[in-house]
């Protein structure tokens, strides 16, 4: 969106740029001005009309049934304490909900980081506005009245010149005439106002910031999650890789130094395991697409002809008793590959499954096999020739059960030895739990190891499902190592942009490159419509594709790469990157290209003008950035609300793909989230751009608030009624985006320094030395300001002070009490029922068995128990979570109409209401096992899939129940949930089937 702008530099002054698009230089200064604002204006009415379309849109779908799913999600779609009121209807009833959100409200329904984010903007308003008000109102009739605009003046040689000094520049510090210098000693006050407002104004928001950050932090509610009293140990010593060396270290942090109140994960490598589960979920997707592609050939015949008579049905003797797996009696492991065999076999061989009354054999897809050296058929490579052995065909769905039945029992078998160290190496991290959050802080504050560098960094409030388990066993040199690369890339990045720059900017002059270059001159026949296409709008797309998704992305790989043990922690280094690559090429090098462009043409012809020349043009870089922010305050918020690229997804590009039921859950149940390294990154880029301009460019201050004004309305909205956190920080990225607004003043205050000091007054003398010294002094003043407020402030950016332990503490006690009175008792006690091993995994199946009674401590500290015990807590909530759920799932009418997809909506916001999502929801028991297994790799609770098919007319998901019941638990099938229309299409009233019931407890652990 910014290529229109950035093309010539942004500038319209700039002779290259006339040249490129007139076809010469300007006439004269008054067709140069002309230009300049026409091109202004030009531009604030394009993005005044997208705005304008952009926002009429909104209020047209907003209360539609494709609006309800675009543009409030969290009213229906979230569990029940972050649901929200409908967005009204009316304009002005929407507007005014907007401004009356609390920040309570905002707390509770968007997280701290949705929160602080909003007071990010809110913050930069406090900023931006009283001094838009002063130094607006002081500065611009300084700058304009009576100063050089097209006047004539006398040069050093005693000849008469014409100022160059037009359109916007007339309001800013260059137009101050050389015989009123005096003037720029307003310029020096309102920087004086400029900076000391600001420091002010971030002084205040960090001690804000910290006091809401400890308060969140010591809730009660907090306390309870299993991050708050937990800690991230890395770079241990092999002689403290195991619980009881870790225990031993970290006991003088409880009481007593009773080592039972500690619960240690020390993590290791299981990267085979997730291999197998990574591949079994790959099958299970293409299962589901088969069967989904043979159910919809039928349920198209079934409805064009009705239901086929004289069919064979499925007889369900004609599997022996032998080759289905009895869930009741176990097998020994050499048994089950023999008999998973012989059942691929019976479905190869199969001709009684009912969708062959609807259907050719050749319908269903066949795979070309070949024998494997364990006796196995894997799928032939595309180069036949190369792979001897025995071939055969075989039907798709058959191998694909039997391979997903096959990776069950391998990935059960792993389950059973998930402690074992010729298995799985262990790392050199562990998650470290104690009994009380102020015991972690203290933990991680003090220093561990007597070794410099070793059982360091130390990570506090690390949430399960933000740790990046692929850099667990990062050492301090591989971060160190890992650090330079990623630096190195950066910089390559930051030199190679300009290769797509380039580019982009020689497509915006399409039209006058097919003159210019002869093996262009074929594009002079394209019609002038194309190639204003091509230079305008396309280009434009492209750059903002670069700078708002490419540059993130590749940002966020550069943290990863880093290090990151968490996803917290990598979206503060994508933060960095992605602010450091904005700061140096949008802003930096842009104003240097700009003012250069203007400056060297005029230096060849008079040397002796250098000073004159900087003082003057310089300034005049603003002329771009004024573009730039119209582009981004009117289209871009218009965009954040309007959401384009969503509705284009889920009504356009979505339905052309296969949609599962699986598929066809996630897109309605999905709700959009933020990353908050690429948007904080990008609005304090444009706050830095406020303060560099503040006083060379004071018109500068009333885009800057626009710009944040809109967006302040837009992500309320966004945020409040649309958007859910996959990550918080906690407001971390808040506070490193007000220490990133320093580098606006800084770049100001330097600017400022060179400015005064290249002033000359009428006689060709220095004239504001005594400006230029002050903001010496000043910029000084800011460095020790800055450093002593992050060394005074930086203490309790992360850790709590022992101070509110105690009324955290009792809070805390208060809450449990509450949840103890409430008189809930085990599910199992409720019930009455024993869950039994045999439900929880397929161990027995394999010959295995493990003692589950009497257990001493060091048995469920075991990785395997303590897995077994969690996937056997799950098993308890999963029965309890389906009951409720079950209660809502009712037959839909068979006409597709809009009360129909409302009721689809409805139903699936019902059963997502089922999930507990706080684990005040759980008993003592299942809280325990919650807790005890929070931090062990996912992968290890990783239970069987279920594959998902649709219910349909015609029988066929039945009939495939039916047929794969054989394969016992090794693989199952569900249609519950799931419906095939008429017209083909998936309906979906629940989560998959295979969800699990604590997967809202994950946003909360």
């Amino acid at each position: 969106m910014e290529s229109n702008l950035t093309s010539g530099n942004g500038n319209s002054s700039s002779n290259g740029t006339f040249e490129t698009w007139f076809g010469g230089p300007p006439a004269d200064v008054s067709a140069q001005a002309g230009i300049q604002l026409a091109a202004f204006v030009l531009n604030l009415a394009v993005s005044l009309s997208l705005f304008a379309f952009a926002i009429l849109a909104f209020f047209l779908l907003k209360s539609s049934a494709i609006g309800r799913r675009i543009y409030q999600p969290k009213t229906y779609l979230v569990q029940g304490r972050l649901r929200v009121d409908a967005v009204p209807a009316d304009p002005i009833r929407w507007i005014r909900r907007i401004f009356s959100i609390r920040d309570d409200e905002l707390k509770r329904k968007c997280g701290l980081d949705g929160y602080f984010f909003i007071r990010f903007l809110r913050a930069i308003l406090l900023i931006f506005v009283p001094l838009m008000v002063v130094v607006v109102t002081v500065l611009l009739p300084i700058n304009y009245n009576k100063g050089k605009g097209n006047n004539f003046h006398n040069t050093t040689d005693g000849s008469r010149s014409q100022w160059n000094v037009a359109g916007l520049d007339t309001l800013s510090w260059q137009n101050v005439d050389p015989a009123r210098t005096s003037r720029y000693w307003a310029h020096l006050v309102c920087a004086l106002l400029v900076i000391s407002w600001s420091l002010y104004r971030m002084y205040r928001e960090k001690v804000h910031f910290i006091g809401v950050r400890q308060h969140f932090l010591t809730s009660p509610e907090h306390r309870l999650k299993a991050s708050a009293k937990t800690i991230l140990v890395t770079n241990i010593p092999s002689e403290y890789r195991s619980k009881e060396a870790l225990e031993a270290l970290y006991d003088v942090f409880v009481d007593n130094d009773d080592r039972s109140r500690l619960v240690v994960w020390v993590n290791r490598d299981y990267k085979s395991l997730r291999n197998l589960v990574a591949k079994r979920r790959s099958l299970r997707h293409a299962l589901e697409k088969e069967e989904l592609r043979i159910m919809r050939l039928c349920n198209k015949k079934f409805c064009k002809n009705g239901k086929v008579s004289g069919g064979s049905q499925v007889d369900e003797k004609n599997v022996r008793d032998s080759d289905v797996f009895d869930d009741e009696h176990p097998v020994r492991q050499e048994q089950v590959q023999q008999r998973l065999t012989r059942i691929f076999e019976q479905d190869c061989s199969e001709e009684t499954q009912l969708w062959r009354n609807y259907l050719k054999p050749s319908a269903a897809s066949q795979l070309s096999l070949i024998r494997g050296k364990g006796d196995d058929w894997k799928p032939a490579s595309f180069f036949k020739f190369w792979v001897p052995g025995e071939s055969r065909k075989a039907p798709k769905v058959a191998w694909l059960r039997t391979e997903i039945a096959r990776l069950t029992i391998q990935i059960d078998a792993f389950l059973t030895e998930l402690d074992s160290d010729a298995l799985f190496k262990k790392q050199n991290s562990a998650f470290i739990q104690f009994d009380r959050q102020m015991a972690a802080h203290m933990a991680c504050s003090l220093v561990s190891h007597n070794k410099a560098g070793r059982m360091s960094p130390r990570f506090l409030e690390v949430a399960p499902h933000e740790v990046v388990w692929a850099n667990m066993d990062v050492t301090s040199l591989g971060r160190f190592i890992r650090t330079c690369i990623a630096l190195v890339l950066f910089v390559a990045i930051l030199l190679l942009w300009a290769i797509p720059t380039t580019i982009l900017g020689s497509l915006s002059q399409l039209a006058s490159l097919s003159y210019s270059v002869h093996w262009l001159g074929w594009l002079r026949n394209w019609p002038s419509w194309i190639l204003g296409l091509i230079s305008g709008p396309l280009v434009s797309i492209l750059l903002a594709l670069l700078i708002q998704l490419v540059v993130p992305a590749l940002a966020r790989k550069l943290a990863v790469l880093v290090g990151s043990p968490t996803k917290t922690k990598r979206e503060v280094i994508t933060q960095n990157f992605y602010f450091t690559f904005l700061f140096i090429e949008l802003v930096l090098l842009t104003a240097v290209s700009s003012s250069v462009v203007k400056i060297v043409p005029q230096i060849v012809d008079n040397p002796v003008s250098v000073p004159t020349l900087l003082a003057t043009n310089i300034p005049s870089s603003a002329n771009y950035f004024f573009n730039y922010l119209i582009v981004q305050s009117l289209s871009y918020s218009g965009s954040v609300l309007f959401q384009f690229l969503r509705i284009l997804y889920i009504t356009t590009i979505w339905p052309w793909f296969t949609q599962t039921p699986r598929e066809e859950a996630w897109l309605q149940t999905t709700i959009p989230h933020q990353m908050w390294g690429n948007v904080y990154a990008l609005f304090t880029n444009f706050a830095a751009i406020g303060f560099i301009f503040s006083v060379v460019s004071p018109l500068m201050l009333v885009f800057v608030s626009v710009t944040f004004s809109l967006f302040w309305v837009a992500y309320r909205h966004n945020y409040y009624f649309v958007q859910r956190n996959k990550i918080d920080t906690h407001g971390l990225l808040f506070n490193n985006a007000l220490s990133q607004l320093f580098a606006g003043i800084y770049v100001m205050e330097i600017a400022l320094i060179g400015l005064f000091l290249l002033v000359r007054d009428s006689d060709d003398n220095v004239a504001c030395k005594a400006q230029a010294t002050i903001m010496i002094v000043v910029l000084i003043l800011t460095a020790a300001f800055h450093f002593v407020m992050e060394q005074h402030l930086r203490p309790l950016y992360e850790f709590l002070p022992v101070t509110i332990e105690d009324t955290a503490a009792d809070a805390e006690q208060r809450l449990l009490s509450v949840i103890r009175d409430d008189g809930r008792v085990s599910r199992d006690e409720e019930s009455g029922n024993d869950i039994n091993d045999d439900d929880v995994d397929s161990e027995t199946a394999l010959g295995n068995t493990m003692d589950g009674a009497s257990e001493d401590r060091a048995q469920t500290k075991n990785m395997s128990t303590t897995a077994r015990n969690a996937r056997k807590a799950l098993l308890g909530l999963g029965k309890d979570t389906a009951a409720r759920i079950k209660d809502f799932q009712v037959h839909l009418p068979a006409q597709p109409d809009i009360s129909r997809r409302r009721e689809v909506a409805d139903q699936l916001s019902a059963a997502i209401a089922g999930y507990p999502d706080e684990l005040t929801d759980l008993t003592p028991d299942e809280r325990a096992a919650q807790l005890k297994a929070a931090f062990q790799d996912p992968v290890t609770r990783e239970s069987a899939p279920v594959i998902w098919v649709p219910q349909d007319k015609a029988g066929i998901s039945e009939d495939v129940l039916k047929q794969a019941a054989k394969y016992g638990r090794f693989l199952q099938y569900s249609n519950a949930g799931a419906f095939l229309a008429d017209n083909n299409k998936v309906e979906v009233t629940q989560p998959a089937p295979d969800t699990r019931p604590d997967w809202l407890l994950d946003w909360v652990l």
